[in-house]
Parts: structure tokens; C-alpha cells; sequence
């Protein structure tokens, strides 16, 4: 069988199926690779709050008559943003784009299409961290609605579909144990343990994109044990052996995932997002929008690298993503590379802490 990997959150988890893709398809070529991920970076690169269609890009290649194919001279209009046209310059595997906007109706339709175009005669779902499998009364979920709504439309294409969960728990959500336990209790397997060879063949990837929960799957590939603080400062993300593991259920069923199932008739982003504000008093796309008027309203701070490191390191964290870093300090990266770790986006506190 073909499969299309479908990315459930964005770019972070296209360049998470290329990082578990040994294990996930071990006799699969990289220029066989078939990836479909959605635009939505967050407001460091993106501006603009919520994904972007297909609409907000000039560039993409026809794909049976439609535009989806990503390629290096694709782009974004103005004033959007996206890294997805440098990930393609720097994978082997095609990457498509879909979008959100008519919701898992409009989104089904378009896997629909890719797939009969691309021969491809399975999904197969891909979310690093798992907050996919969230029931939606978890007090650490943030950003259910991409994730749910791309399985809710892979549902309804009525192809068989796939689910795999790269690095339980490094998304900074539901912790690796509920993750696994969820899984588990839905029949899920332990499909393998990524290496330091997985994350060689992205490393690159991994140097500058902005994805921090697929750089702690690396980063826990490599080697690293700690707690990472992330996004939005919240509790540090603890990095252990269990956030290098990929996991996978393989008979996906609607009514095991509450969250997809409210979204699988829905026609467009904004029924979407009701429905998810409603079950989980989480709206991650409010909080972009108020987060952009306060970027806009309110003067930076002058916050210095070794300002946060000391207060990270009170807070229980060893490490701290670039994105959190950039964050903080309104783009205070040092330039030195002594506290970068094995050339990802992480860093390391104490030697941040020592200037």
C-alpha cells in the first residue's frame, strides 16, 4: 500500500513524519515520500493569526489540475509568512499543502484529491507530542483544533487511515504517560524508538526551523534528558527515553477521538473553532489574534538571554527552545554556539546564565 502522511498540526509535524519516517515506513525511499501539512505558523514568522489557504500562496504546483504542490520559488502574499518553501528546498520527500478554511468537508475533499492523484491508497496522520488523542478536558491542552480537525477530515474520506504519534508528551501538552495510556487503551502499538541516524537525515531541517516539539523528539534522540521550557512559559516539558518513541494505531475509529467526532461535519475554520471553544474553553485562534494586537499595542521589553536562563532555571528547566528564547527576549539570541545543543534549536540554561 501507498500512504499519504498527512501532518495534523502544521510544518512542525511535516518535518516530524520525515524524522520518524525510518520507522514509521522502514523500506520506503525518501523520494517516495508523500506529505501534506497545512500553513499555520505561529506570530514570530506568521503575522498574520490562524493558517493560511491555499489561496494566500503564489507558486504552488498543479497537482491533477489543482494547486498544492510545494516547491522552493512557492510563496506566501503579503504580509503572511510561512517555511514551508525552504523545508522543501531542504527534504527529499514532496510536500503538498491543504488548508482549513471549508473545514473537514472541504479538507476531506482535498486528501481526497491528492491522494487519487498521487496514487496513494491510504492516510496515514501524523502528530508529534499527541494531543490528538485529547479528550478535551485536559488542563494542559492548548492547540486541539488543527490536529482534530485534520483527523476528523481523514476520516471522512473514507481511505483507510493511519495514526502516529512522534515523542509523546514534547508538544508541552498532555504529558508522555497519558499520551501512551490513551493510545494503548485504543489498541495502539510501540512502532519503534527514534536514533541519532533519524535525526541526522533532518538535522539540518532541525537547525533553523521553527518547531519546537519535533526538535525535542530529536533532541531526545540525541540524547537529551532534562526539562525544556517552550512555548508560552509554560511548566518545563520533562525529555526523557519515552520522548523519542513513535507510536501507532493502526484501525482509526471516529468515536475513540470526541474531538475529531464534534468536528467531522463541519464546513468551515470558524464552525470549527466554535465547536472546539465550546468543548474545551481552549481557542487557540483568539489567543493568536489578541497576541497580535498586543504585539502591535504594547512597547517590547528589553529582556536580556541570561534574564530568562536564570529565571528558567529557577522554574526546574535545564534547556530552552530558540522559539521560547526569541519569545522573551524580542529576538536576543546569542551568537555564540557553545550553549546550542548538537546543532538544534535548543539551548542550554546554564551556560545562557553565564553570559
Amino acid at each position: 500500500m501507498s500512504t499519504l502522511f498527512v501532518a495534523a498540526g502544521g510544518g512542525g509535524d511535516a518535518l516530524g513524519v520525515l524524522l520518524a519516517r525510518r520507522v514509521l515506513e522502514p523500506e520506503m525511499d525518501d523520494g517516495d515520500v508523500l506529505v501534506s501539512t497545512c500553513a499555520w505558523e505561529r506570530l514570530r514568522i506568521d503575522p498574520v493569526p490562524g493558517p493560511r489557504s491555499r489561496g494566500d500562496f503564489i507558486g504552488l504546483r498543479l497537482v491533477d489540475g489543482v494547486r498544492a504542490e510545494i516547491s522552493t520559488t512557492t510563496d506566501t502574499l503579503p504580509p503572511g509568512r510561512s517555511v514551508l518553501p525552504r523545508l522543501a528546498g531542504d527534504v527529499d520527500a514532496r510536500l503538498f499543502l491543504h488548508d482549513l478554511a471549508d473545514g473537514a468537508v472541504g479538507l476531506a475533499e482535498q486528501f481526497q484529491h491528492l491522494a487519487r492523484a498521487l496514487g496513494a491508497d491510504s492516510l496515514t496522520v501524523v502528530d508529534v507530542g499527541g494531543d490528538v488523542v485529547a479528550r478535551g478536558d485536559e488542563p494542559g491542552l492548548l492547540s486541539p483544533l488543527a490536529d482534530s480537525l485534520t483527523l476528523a477530515a481523514a476520516l471522512r474520506t473514507g481511505l483507510p487511515v493511519r495514526l502516529a504519534v512522534v515523542g509523546p508528551g514534547v508538544d508541552g501538552e498532555l504529558p508522555a504517560e497519558q499520551v501512551i495510556a490513551i493510545l494503548g487503551g485504543l489498541g495502539g502499538i510501540h512502532a519503534g524508538t527514534l536514533g541519532t541516524a533519524d535525526v541526522d537525515r533532518v538535522g539540518d531541517s532541525l537547525g533553523w526551523h521553527p518547531t519546537e516539539a519535533t526538535t525535542l523528539a530529536a533532541a531526545a534522540a540525541r540524547g537529551l534528558r532534562g526539562a525544556v521550557e517552550m512555548r508560552r512559559g509554560q511548566i518545563p516539558v520533562p525529555v526523557s527515553e519515552a520522548s523519542a518513541t513513535v507510536w501507532r494505531l493502526d484501525a482509526v475509529v471516529t468515536y475513540d477521538f470526541p474531538l475529531a467526532e464534534a468536528l467531522i461535519n463541519t464546513r468551515s475554520l470558524g464552525s470549527a473553532e466554535t465547536i472546539i471553544r465550546g468543548i474545551t474553553t481552549v481557542d487557540e485562534l483568539e489567543y493568536e489574534r489578541r497576541r497580535a494586537r498586543e504585539r502591535r499595542e504594547i512597547p517590547s521589553r528589553t529582556v536580556t538571554a541570561a534574564d530568562i536562563a536564570h529565571a528558567s532555571l529557577a522554574r526546574g528547566a535545564s534547556h530552552i527552545t530558540t522559539r521560547r528564547l526569541l519569545e522573551a527576549t524580542s529576538g536576543d539570541v546569542p551568537s555564540y554556539e557553545s550553549a546550542r545543543f548538537d546543532g538544534l534549536g535548543l539551548w542550554a540554561l546554564e551556560a545562557l546564565a553565564r553570559g
